[in-house]
């Protein structure tokens, strides 16, 4: 069952615009990128879940899935889902919450809250918003205290950037893989390959062929603040 009393729109209200979310976060030692990833651990899951600033309370468990499922984004009542994979080293995050409307930066305060759980964990995420102008924002946290946050409008200027490229390449010895796809480092940010940069640091740093892993599902309350910044996002025209 939905929880309808904090949300302002119907469960079956339709999504105004489409998007894609997540955060992963790998414990070090990395397992780096050959080798394969343990099962899923849906203990640890259901505990990563539970600890997110932008859950109140699991209200369910909507069992397991592949990774390479699809995730459903269609009416409000799935902006009360969330997936959580946990393959050893590696936890991978999906949840709305993460996207706004580029006003404040989410996906940075959840990942600096889960930094602070994992001191010893680098943390990549990305969130994407089809506005009727694309909104993206992308960053990577290594344990090592090296930074980078990257957020802005397709084919707008300026694009907000916090930290180097080429330090963020350095801090994950990125460099092999950003080369092999042509990554530019020194593009300017409102055209920078920033989502080639994401997949050049995450094939560095763990084995990316995970489709048929499996990850949990979980209904869960929001607290009144996150439902509002969700409907704003992903309901309001």
């Amino acid at each position: 069952m939905t929880d309808d009393s904090i949300w302002d729109h119907l469960p079956d209200t339709p999504m105004a615009r489409t998007g894609a979310f997540r955060l992963t976060m790998i414990e070090r030692p990395f397992p780096g990128p050959y080798g394969s990833l343990p099962p899923h651990d849906h203990a640890r899951a259901r505990g990563i879940a539970a600890s997110l600033t932008t859950v109140e309370e699991i209200t369910a468990e909507l069992g397991s899935r592949h990774v390479g499922d699809e995730f459903p984004h269609e009416t409000r009542a799935d902006l009360e889902q969330i997936r959580v994979g946990c393959w050893g080293p590696v936890t991978e995050i999906t949840d709305a919450a993460f996207a706004h409307r580029g006003e404040f930066v989410p996906l940075a305060e959840h990942a600096e809250a889960l930094a602070k759980l994992h001191p010893n964990a680098a943390l990549i995420g990305s969130v994407t918003v089809d506005f009727s102008i694309r909104y993206r924002c992308f960053l990577f946290i290594h344990p090592d205290g090296t930074r980078l946050w990257a957020d802005g409008w397709a084919g707008e200027a300026p694009w907000t950037v916090n930290g180097n490229v080429h330090d963020t390449i350095d801090a994950f010895a990125a460099h092999n893989a950003a080369e092999g796809i042509g990554f530019d480092a020194d593009a300017e940010p409102g055209v920078m390959a920033w989502d080639e940069l994401e997949d050049a640091v995450l094939r560095t740093v763990m084995p990316v062929g995970r489709r048929r892993l499996m990850l949990s599902v979980f209904r869960v309350r929001r607290p009144r603040e996150v439902a509002v910044n969700l409907e704003e996002t992903w309901l309001e025209e």
